[in-house]
């Protein structure tokens, strides 16, 4: 009888917390978000942290670029497997490769804010540092294309409640993850960094990857894994329309203030 027990906790568990983790799992806290709905996006903070339970997606993102050994690389996979990704980059980065930049909106993929410089934690530094670091990061979106950012990622996803009131007023949207690929190693192999996405991965996940050759060699290797598990690859802005009913309809007029 303990056997079956154990067998069927652990048959819930990989049905419903793959990409949460046990630590959550037993938290009371993450009970009460859940239950309340803000466990996939929290309205107070314009935060979004995860995906609808009940639908078959995933949104892969991609942090830190665009850099020109890896970014042509990861949208010509995408493009090849007819996936659409958001891609959080940095303004230098931007600034060095704006041709990168117009690849990827090109292709349909969606581009989010992810700092100036990438050096500072934004938790970490003055209110007004803060709001150069963002800001002058849509200045160089917007001198590139034409338009403006709304999606933010902090970088090393640090915040605090001074970081979310400036992100607030700023008028963006945080996007936070649930599947860390740990793909930053860049020794790390393509078939660690496809195992440890996979294993992490449920409906609903927001997966951090990013744009390193690393990630290039082993995104092949992820689409392949999720395509055989049936999961649709989303971007963040057709996962928050996807969300249920009461996140949706907070997310979706955030997110369509921000757009208009």
């Amino acid at each position: 009888m303990i056997a079956i027990a154990v067998v069927l906790l652990s048959s819930v568990w990989v049905a419903h917390f793959r990409g949460t983790g046990w630590t959550s799992a037993i938290n009371p806290a993450y009970w009460y978000h859940r239950l309340h709905g803000d466990d996939l996006y929290n309205s107070d903070e314009t935060v979004l942290h995860h995906g609808n339970r009940q639908v078959p997606e995933v949104a892969l993102t991609f942090d830190d670029g665009p850099h020109t050994e890896s970014r042509s690389a990861i949208l010509g996979i995408l493009a090849d497997a007819g996936i659409h990704a958001t891609f959080f980059d940095v303004g230098v980065n931007m600034i060095a490769h704006p041709e990168l930049v117009n690849d990827t909106l090109r292709q349909g993929n969606e581009i989010g804010n992810h700092s100036q410089d990438h050096v500072h934690r934004l938790d970490d530094i003055a209110g007004k540092d803060r709001r150069r670091e963002i800001n002058d990061t849509d200045i160089v979106f917007n001198e590139i294309t034409g338009k403006h950012l709304s999606l933010l990622r902090p970088p090393g996803m640090r915040y605090n409640a001074d970081v979310l009131r400036t992100t607030r007023n700023l008028g963006y949207l945080v996007v936070g993850y649930t599947t860390a690929s740990r793909d930053f190693d860049p020794d790390e192999s393509a078939d660690i960094i496809a195992q440890r996405t996979l294993s992490r991965t449920e409906n609903g996940s927001i997966i951090l990857l990013h744009d390193y050759r690393a990630t290039a060699s082993a995104l092949p290797k992820i689409l392949s894994g999720l395509k055989q598990r049936g999961f649709r690859c989303v971007t963040i802005t057709e996962m928050i329309r996807h969300l249920p009913d009461g996140p949706r309809t907070a997310a979706v007029k955030q997110l369509d203030t921000l757009q208009n």
